[in-house]
């Protein structure tokens, strides 16, 4: 369980930090005028989906972890655009939250 609790929250990391690294989507003036940390932002996005599709796909073997992962990507990338539309103030810090949790969430899988 606590490896979907991960997989979801890290995945919800990533979606955010793709969704700040459009320059016209950004909450930050740094973000928008700098393209070496839009690709940052992006570079570490894959890097995050990446992390949560591992820990997610071997739980319940290949063929079936993957598939699973790819719903929980469609559930996070619906629910973080109605977020970043209803209340845009609350994108960024939701996702620093939901990526705290993954992170712990994933230290109590990996321990």
């Amino acid at each position: 369980m606590l490896a979907v609790v991960s997989s979801l929250c890290l995945t919800y990391l990533a979606c955010a930090l793709l969704y700040q690294a459009d320059s016209r989507r950004a909450a930050f003036a740094e973000v928008k005028q700098s393209r070496p940390i839009r690709f940052g932002l992006r570079f570490v996005a894959g890097l995050v989906f990446i992390i949560s599709l591992l820990v997610m796909a071997p739980l319940q073997g290949w063929l079936r972890g993957v598939s699973i992962w790819l719903g929980l990507l469609s559930f996070v990338f619906v629910s973080g655009l109605f977020i970043a539309a209803q209340r845009p103030s609350w994108h960024a810090p939701s996702a620093m939250i939901a990526g705290s949790a993954g992170i712990i969430a994933l230290m109590g899988t990996v321990l």
